[in-house]
């Protein structure tokens, strides 16, 4: 079987890192976090908007380079950024060239993000973006199109649970 790339698409605190590592425990997913490309490059406590572009062209060459390596390992791929945009996810897909891309979307009611991004405002247990910055991917965020083949994550049921139902192994 060919593997797949699953783009996470969803808004900042949707819950898309936390389910990325589950694919990854359970699954042995090979894995690509934008965020961790962008700390990697020395901008961790950095907003999005302070990464110079070209800095920005080298982190998605990075992660092209990944998911053409892991595709033609064999390996699946979970993709997490927002990917807020149709032109974003296009670019994706377009890196996967040859191999399926699907879509995760971790949809989540902006009432529970921004419940979120108070708590991890206070806690400080992940890198926090600014109130601007979650109110502009809110803003730019372009529903998924019914072409875009994707699945929806629900969050009413234990993650785990909800791995086995879309994704059962032999």
């Amino acid at each position: 079987m060919k593997p797949i790339q699953y783009l996470l698409v969803g808004l900042p605190y949707s819950g898309k890192t936390m389910l990325a590592k589950e694919l990854v425990k359970k699954l042995g997913f090979a894995h690509i976090d934008i965020d961790e490309l962008k700390f990697a490059k020395g901008f961790k406590d950095v907003s999005d908007d302070d990464v110079p572009d070209k800095v920005w062209d080298e982190i998605f060459k990075e992660a092209d380079e990944m998911i053409a390596k892991y595709l033609n390992e064999g390996k699946n791929i979970v993709n997490e950024y927002a990917w807020v945009t149709k032109e974003w996810r296009d670019r994706a897909r377009k890196a996967a060239a040859g191999f399926e891309t699907k879509i995760i979307y971790v949809n989540a009611p902006h009432e529970v993000i921004w419940k979120r991004w108070e708590e991890n405002e206070k806690a400080n247990n992940r890198f926090h973006l600014s109130k601007e910055e979650v109110e502009r991917a809110i803003k730019e965020f372009e529903p998924l199109e019914k072409d875009e083949n994707f699945i929806l994550y629900d969050q009413t049921i234990p993650v785990g649970n909800w791995i086995a139902k879309n994704f059962p192994q032999p």
